[in-house]
């Protein structure tokens, strides 16, 4: 077992120049449970950790770094304990669990192991449909995984679109929720053929092997042994190398060189769900006042692309948008936020809008909607409190060809890092049935203009 708790506890008493028998007196403690406790032989009860590293912290704190010393107490007594829950298995060749619930169990586990080593950096490659295989148990999956305080997480998984009927608020909640977070996040689903061994490895720390037999038994052979590791690595690569994608991370920069951006403002039909400002049909005015002020005090090449990329979607918004068949949906606090504020992203950059701008571009949306029947406007209803405001759930750009899904950060002053790409037809249809589904509840309402110039009269 790891002994960062004991070996600290034996530090902080070094520091604090006293004897173990003392500290063992004032916390009320046999002095042989705390002798195991520092040399590794045994853990404090998880029942009465917290109140043991509060009087441990009391006991050996200057007065000034209380909060400090139980923090540590507590990180470091969870890694060991995490570490114990594991350690049993991993001088194992291999070990087995026999139900879906353990092995999220298990995977959980070993990333709560990996946060309490400071690992920053997560690699899962699997073969696995882990949002069908583990649909209702993914949330926590990935809720660990944002409270980790990564830097990266790079997630490549298999699904069949043919052979599975999804729920399509429960994947696509779980597909916006694991690229909602502030960190890099390349995330690809590649299209899963036929009798596909099951595999998942993370890192290089864990590997897993899951096996159905006759879909009545279920079996999940799992190994923290390099050997196992290397092996199930290599049938990764040699299997996922024949397989297309069918969800892409892409970089923003390359929508925009590639004009995919500007090719879904001109389709005929689109549905887009704003988790920012609504930047679209924005008057030609305000574009030509962007490009003549440059308040963004962009220079040479970066700027030019800039100015090319308003002009366009300027004559697009202008020529094709106005007249399609669109419904946005947008969260009620966004777009107050956007009113009062004039934040909003057009072409990955993040601008600020007078009020006076902002009148005028909901005054356009307006008139658009009332020309335009095909043209409407829906109003989520939610409680986002922006003072803590950190993430959201990327916003959707659909059209009958492909999807975008974006998490531009427009509300931080952070870096947009986090967009992925699809033409495959089935991520179009389910998030098709997810986008219409929202419209379809009783806190999706569906605005007429005058009800919308009302926001900013």
């Amino acid at each position: 077992m790891d002994n960062n708790f004991g070996n600290l506890l034996k530090k902080l008493i070094t520091d604090k120049e006293t004897k173990s028998n003392i500290v063992s007196q004032q916390l009320g403690y046999d002095p042989t449970y705390l002798s195991k406790w520092i040399t590794g032989k045994k853990l404090p009860s998880e029942k009465n950790i917290d109140s043991i590293c509060e009087k441990l912290a009391y006991i050996l704190s200057d007065g000034n770094d209380f909060e400090n010393i139980k923090t540590d107490l507590m990180s470091n007594y969870y890694s060991d304990l995490g570490f114990s829950a594991l350690e049993g298995n991993m001088n194992k060749n291999i070990s087995l669990v026999t139900s879906d619930v353990e092995v999220a169990h298990l995977i959980a586990d070993v990333l709560q192991q990996l946060e309490y080593s400071k690992v920053k950096d997560i690699t899962i490659n699997t073969t696995i449909n882990i949002f069908q295989e583990f649909e209702y148990h993914m949330a926590g999956i990935i809720n660990k995984l944002h409270n980790m305080n990564l830097k990266s997480l790079r997630l490549n998984m298999c699904a069949s679109f043919e052979k599975y009927a999804y729920d399509p608020f429960i994947l696509c909640n779980n597909i916006l929720s694991l690229t909602s977070g502030n960190y890099f996040i390349d995330f690809n689903i590649h299209m899963q053929k036929t009798e596909t061994p099951q595999f998942l490895v993370i890192n290089d720390v864990f590997a897993l092997n899951i096996v159905h037999l006759n879909n009545v038994v279920f079996l999940c052979y799992y190994s923290f042994d390099k050997k196992y590791i290397e092996a199930v690595n290599s049938s990764y690569s040699l299997i996922i190398r024949h397989m297309e994608k069918a969800l892409s991370y892409v970089m923003p920069i390359s929508l925009r060189k590639t004009n995919v951006q500007l090719n879904q403002f001109l389709q005929d039909n689109q549905i887009i769900l704003f988790s920012e400002s609504p930047s679209i049909l924005i008057p030609k005015s305000i574009f030509q006042d962007l490009i003549r002020n440059n308040k963004l005090r962009l220079e040479g090449e970066e700027w030019q692309e800039h100015v090319e990329y308003l002009e366009q979607v300027s004559n697009v918004f202008e020529k094709y948008t106005k007249f399609n068949k669109v419904k946005i949906l947008i969260y009620e606090s966004l777009l107050v936020h956007y009113i009062n504020t004039g934040r909003i992203e057009i072409g990955g950059k993040k601008h600020v809008l007078t009020k006076e701008q902002v009148k005028e571009h909901f005054m356009n949306i307006c008139e658009c909607m009332r020309q335009n029947e095909n043209f409407e406007f829906y109003c989520i209803s939610d409680t986002v409190d922006f003072n803590n405001f950190c993430c959201s759930n990327p916003s959707i750009f659909l059209t009958p060809s492909s999807i975008s899904i974006g998490n531009t950060n427009i509300y931080t002053d952070e870096v947009s890092n986090n967009f992925y790409f699809s033409t495959e037809k089935p991520i179009i249809n389910i998030f098709e049935g997810y986008l219409n589904s929202i419209i379809e509840k009783s806190y999706c309402i569906k605005l007429t203009a005058d009800r919308l110039a009302a926001y900013i009269a």
